[in-house]
C-alpha cells in the first residue's frame, strides 16, 4: 500500500489562548498518545529520505513541525518530544535568531534545578510601550539555543524565510500607518513606512509582486502628519484629521499612487530574503538547510526556483493533503489544534492514507 507521511504544523506551545497555540499540557497529551498508538515523530533526515528519495519509512511515521521559531518551542516542546521519543523540526524566521544564552526549559523543572515560575516568560507576550499602547513581543530561540537543540538530536532548525514580512499588493486602503496596538508579531511591511502613509491591502511577501507607493504619497504623509511617535498618536486621536488626510489622498489620481514591482525587482527581493535565510543558518549551525516552510504557506514558482538554486529540496506549505513518497515540492501539513490526543490520532490515521488524505482535504 502506498504510504503518506502526515506532517503536523504547530506554532506556539504556550498557555495563552490563541488560534495557533497549543497549551503545553495538551501538547504533552498529544505526544503521549502518539507514542501509545505506535506513531513516531521522525527526523528531518528520515523525511528527506521519504519525500526526496522515495524510500519507505518503517512503522507509523509522522513529521512534527513548528513555525516561526518561538522560544516556547524549546521551553516546552523540546523536552516533551524527547520524553516521548519523538523528533521535530523548527522552521525559524532567521532574522529573529539573536545572540543570547541558553535559557531554562521544562527539563530544568523536572530535574529540580528551578521552579516552573523560573522559566522564561513565554506565556506573557504582551507589554505596554512608551506610548501606553499594548504590543506583542514574542521571545524567540537564540543562536546558542538553536545549536543546542540540534546537538541534542531531537530538533532540527530550518528556514522560514529571513523576515516573514508582507508587502502591499493592491492600491486599496481603509486606514493609515499610525501608532496603535500591535496584536501580531509578524505585521511588518517591506519598504519605507512613515506615519500617515495609506495602509494598502497586504499579502505574503515571498509570493507577491509588491505595490510600491509613489513619492507623491510619501511627501503628502510627511507634510500632513507629524513623524514623532507621540505627536502622531495625538494627531490620529482626532478623527477629523484622518478624514482630512483621506480626502487629500483621494484627491491624488490613483495612477499616481504607486506602481507594481517588475518581475526582476520581485525576484531580486525574494532572492535577498532567501539568501539571507540560508546564509544565517549556515553561519549559526555550520551546515546548509535542505528545506523551507513558506511564510503563510504562500509561494510562487519563481520563489521556489530561487530556493532550489540555494540548495533547498523540500518545500512545506500550510495546505492539508497527502504526502506520497518522492513528492517534496509542496509538502502538505495540517494544523495541530488544542484538542485531546484522540483528535490528533484520528487526523494522523487519515493523513497516513493517500486516497483518504486527498478526499478529506477536498471535503474540508
Amino acid at each position: 500500500m502506498t504510504q503518506s507521511l502526515p506532517v503536523l504544523m504547530y506554532h506556539y506551545v504556550a498557555e495563552p489562548a490563541n488560534p495557533i497555540a497549543v497549551h503545553p499540557a495538551i501538547f504533552e497529551e498529544q505526544m503521549r498518545l502518539l507514542s501509545a498508538a505506535g506513531f513516531r515523530g521522525v527526523s528531518l533526515e528520515e523525511a528527506h529520505a521519504f519525500l526526496v528519495r522515495g524510500e519507505r519509512l518503517p512503522g507509523r511515521p509522522c513529521l512534527i513541525t513548528f513555525d516561526d521559531g518561538y522560544l516556547d518551542n524549546l521551553v516546552y516542546a523540546w523536552p516533551l518530544l524527547e520524553k516521548y521519543g519523538h523528533k521535530g523540526v523548527v522552521f525559524a524566521v532567521t532574522e529573529r535568531l539573536a545572540e543570547g544564552p541558553l535559557r531554562p526549559t521544562l527539563r530544568d523543572v523536572w530535574a529540580g534545578r528551578i521552579k516552573a515560575s523560573g522559566l522564561p516568560p513565554v506565556n506573557s507576550p504582551f507589554t505596554v510601550d512608551e506610548l501606553g499602547l499594548e504590543v506583542r513581543r514574542d521571545l524567540f530561540i537564540s543562536r546558542e539555543e538553536a545549536r543546542a537543540a540540534e546537538a541534542s538530536g531531537v530538533l532540527r532548525i530550518e528556514p522560514h524565510g529571513h523576515t516573514h514580512i508582507s508587502v502591499f499588493h493592491k492600491p486599496d486602503f481603509h486606514t493609515f500607518f499610525k501608532p496603535s496596538r500591535k496584536k501580531r508579531t509578524f505585521d511588518g511591511i517591506a519598504g519605507r513606512i512613515v506615519w500617515g502613509l495609506p495602509r494598502f491591502a497586504e499579502a505574503p511577501g515571498l509570493a507577491t509582486h509588491a505595490y510600491l507607493p509613489s513619492d507623491a504619497l510619501y511627501e503628502l504623509a510627511l507634510r500632513e502628519v507629524p513623524q514623532d511617535d507621540r505627536e502622531a498618536l495625538e494627531f490620529f486621536k482626532d478623527a477629523r484629521n484622518e478624514e482630512r488626510l483621506k480626502a487629500k489622498v483621494l484627491a491624488v489620481p490613483q495612477e499616481h499612487w504607486g506602481r507594481y514591482e517588475t518581475d526582476r525587482e520581485y525576484a531580486e527581493r525574494v532572492a535577498r530574503d532567501l539568501t539571507a535565510s540560508v546564509a544565517t543558518l549556515r553561519e549559526v549551525l555550520g551546515r546548509d538547510p535542505v528545506s523551507i516552510a513558506w511564510p503563510w504557506g504562500a509561494y510562487t514558482n519563481t520563489a521556489r526556483e530561487i530556493a532550489q538554486g540555494l540548495g533547498i529540496e523540500m518545500f512545506f506549505c500550510t495546505r492539508a493533503g497527502a504526502n506520497p513518497p518522492g513528492a517534496p515540492l509542496a509538502v502538505h501539513r495540517f494544523k495541530a489544534r488544542p484538542k485531546a490526543g484522540l483528535w490528533l490520532r484520528s487526523r494522523l490515521e487519515i493523513y497516513s492514507r493517500p486516497w483518504l488524505a486527498r478526499l478529506y482535504a477536498v471535503l474540508h
